[in-house]
């Protein structure tokens, strides 16, 4: 068993849906989130919907993306009517404590890291040093307990703020619904090979980087890419370039069974939705050896991680597993199982239930036997 293997979350037990209680009552959580059209947006969604799946009442409630900018307005904001937990982020949880039930903070990646500041306007660091840093040592010091979404968005937290008691819980994917196409991909005799890139198209997600690598891999490979919030940064000529435009849920699903491989170079991930997507799909991935990739992306088993900023390491990764078919194929399926058992939504859901329930324990001070 390799140490990625050894999620922190794996201390919590799968247990039944009416095991989750808070001294012996029903377990019901609110989740309010920010309409930001953000990864964290999409884990409060898929956070819900988990939940609901394992028998824990949730709620969300949508906020304005302008309270991000003014959190503190959340004291006014009424609660549910029998919530017994709070799940926020971390940029607002501070203003949900103090309600008398446990509040839970989620750290999606840490703006303030090192390694995050090249990719911020002079505009985002004034923010993030004067504002975010005040909310999120507000939301670490009084949030019942903190998650990270990845051992390295723990680590950044300590290296910021010191804080050395984050509970790791990887994020999870609906591993049902992206799941391997009934049918095999096509043999690459004959064909392109074709490449996909799913992110906003940024310096830090690595986008520069996309056509160079494409010129160094020639006619034979094509890159198909969907953007995100950034979609105008670059505008890229080349025959092997592609762009697919906005794409619904079943559409990325497709892209990603009929991709060979995900290329995504990126420089920075709080944790890397797209790559445990398209692992779920049986998809390989070829990413960036950095930030929290390293504990998505098995090197050589899932895929193959590459220096920052490698244009040639990127091309060599690329061609070395489009020559050799059979080590593509295992990849994939690797991949898909690695997904389905790290990357689980139940899974997550149910860590987050038993952490709940553990502090919820703890803050009414009864306890079970």
């Amino acid at each position: 068993m390799s140490p990625r293997d050894e999620m922190p979350c794996d201390r919590f037990p799968e247990r039944a849906p009416d095991a989750f209680l808070r001294c012996g009552s029903p377990m019901k959580l609110w989740v309010p989130s920010l309409s930001a059209g953000s990864g964290a947006e999409i884990f409060d969604q898929r956070l819900a919907r988990a939940l609901d799946r394992i028998g824990v009442v949730c709620e969300l409630t949508p906020l304005p993306r302008s309270w991000q900018l003014f959190p503190w307005s959340l004291r006014s904001l009424s609660m549910p009517v029998g919530t017994s937990a709070i799940i926020a982020n971390n940029h607002i949880a501070f203003a949900l404590t103090g309600r008398g039930i446990p509040v839970v903070g989620v750290e999606h990646h840490c703006v303030l890291d090192r390694s995050y500041r090249p990719y911020c306007t002079a505009l985002q660091s004034v923010y993030h040093r004067i504002l975010v840093r005040r909310f999120e040592s507000a939301s670490l010091h009084r949030a019942n307990a903190v998650v990270a979404v990845s051992r390295y968005t723990a680590q950044s937290l300590q290296a910021v703020f010191g804080l050395t008691t984050a509970q790791v819980i990887p994020n999870g994917v609906e591993t049902d619904f992206f799941c391997p196409d009934a049918q095999p991909k096509p043999e690459l005799n004959g064909r392109r090979v074709r490449l996909l890139f799913v992110g906003n198209l940024t310096r830090r997600k690595g986008a520069d980087l996309l056509p160079a690598i494409m010129e160094a891999l020639g006619p034979r490979y094509e890159l198909r890419f969907t953007a995100g919030l950034r979609a105008e940064e670059f505008k890229w000529d080349g025959s092997n370039l592609i762009p697919l435009g906005f794409l619904t849920p079943e559409q990325l699903r497709t892209e990603y069974r009929r991709a060979d491989l995900l290329l995504f170079p990126t420089r920075f991930e709080g944790f890397g939705y797209v790559a445990a997507e398209a692992m779920s799909c049986g998809t390989p991935v070829v990413a960036t050896r950095c930030s929290s990739l390293p504990e998505i992306v098995d090197d050589g088993q899932t895929g193959v991680l590459c220096r920052m900023n490698d244009v040639r390491g990127f091309a060599e990764a690329i061609r070395s597993l489009t020559y050799d078919i059979d080590r593509l194929r295992c990849m994939g399926l690797v991949a898909r199982s690695t997904a389905v058992k790290r990357f689980g939504l139940e899974r997550m859901a149910r860590a987050y239930a038993q952490l709940v329930d553990e502090v919820g324990r703890d803050s009414a001070g009864c306890r079970t036997a």
